[in-house]
This record gives structure tokens, C-alpha cells and sequence, in this order.
């Protein structure tokens, strides 16, 4: 069976090609999640929560950490690539929207992810569903970006076992003006 392994190859292969931006592409527009929100390892009876700040202030309620390495909020950059558009000063104005959080139960283990917050100027908390606008001024290199942190606070119910807990976080980016 090592066709597998040489079609992992070839995907590989090409995502590594698709990921440089050749002289002659259009315009793109990305969010790339840099690292993502992390609450640490810690143990609950039975339920608590632990909120992460966008600046990496912890809180926490009915757990007790067992360990405080690993903790802090997403970290993302939003990241136009001109392409092939010459270098004229641009404005952008770019629309985020982040999805509603799935469940996640394993076991005895469930856990909800709620309480975005957000270190944009003009935002603090952030309801899945509202447009964030992020503004990137004064673009006249090739590639303009804009980073942010994201918090967000973790409720844990337990009656069994326990295990990791991984939850995504899906946004969706739009530019919605280039002057």
C-alpha cells in the first residue's frame, strides 16, 4: 500500500507550490490563525469555565490548573496580497465574521466555547454571527496585514473520564473596499 503515502506526497508537493505567490496573481485575501486559543490543562469535579483575555489574563471558576504554561488567547492575521496590482497606496476595509462554536463532547466530557473578546479598537466582546470591520490603511507593500488576539471563555461539564478538548474557530473574511 505505498500509493498513499505518494498521493500525501504530491499534496503536499502542491499546496507547497499553491502557497507562493507567483508575479502574475490576482488579488487574496486570508486569515491565518497563528495559534490557537489555549486554556491550559487543568481538572474539573464536575463543572467550571476558564476565560482567556485577548491579552492573556486568566479567570476561572470550579477547576483547578494543573498547569499554567500553554495558556493564552488566538492569535490571527488578516492578510491581503495585492498580487499583480502595482504599488499604489491603498485603504482596504475588510469584514470578519466568526462562526458559532461547536459542542464538543467525548465521553463524560462536554465543553462549550462562548464569550469571544476581541483587542480590535472599537470591539471588546464579539457575538458569532457580527461583522467586525478591520481597516488596513496605507497599503503600499505587496502583502498588508493586521493581527489581533481573541479570547474566549471554556465551560466544562464532567461526570466520567476527561481527555482534550479541541474546538475551531471558523471566520470568514471578506474585503469590502479598496480605495
Amino acid at each position: 500500500m505505498k500509493l498513499p503515502g505518494r498521493i500525501a506526497a504530491a499534496c503536499a508537493l502542491a499546496l507547497g507550490v499553491w502557497s507562493v505567490p507567483a508575479a502574475g496573481d490576482k488579488p487574496q485575501l486570508s486569515v491565518i490563525n497563528g495559534q490557537g486559543l489555549r486554556f491550559g490543562t487543568f481538572a474539573v469535579p464536575t463543572s467550571g469555565y476558564r476565560e482567556i483575555s485577548p491579552s492573556g489574563g486568566v479567570t476561572s471558576g470550579g477547576i483547578f490548573a494543573l498547569d499554567q504554561s500553554g495558556v493564552g488567547p488566538a492569535q490571527f492575521v488578516v492578510q491581503y496580497d495585492r498580487g499583480n496590482n502595482g504599488r499604489r497606496r491603498m485603504d482596504l476595509v475588510i469584514e470578519l465574521v466568526f462562526a458559532a462554536p461547536a459542542n464538543f463532547a467525548q465521553g463524560g466530557l462536554t465543553a462549550r466555547l462562548s464569550r469571544y473578546q476581541i483587542d480590535l479598537q472599537g470591539y471588546g466582546m464579539v457575538q458569532p454571527g457580527q461583522v467586525i470591520r478591520v481597516e488596513i490603511p496605507n497599503c503600499v507593500q505587496r502583502v498588508c496585514s493586521r493581527s489581533f488576539n481573541l479570547g474566549g471563555r471554556i465551560d466544562v461539564d464532567r461526570a466520567f473520564g476527561g481527555g482534550l478538548v479541541e474546538i475551531p474557530i471558523f471566520v470568514d473574511a471578506v474585503l469590502v473596499s479598496v480605495n
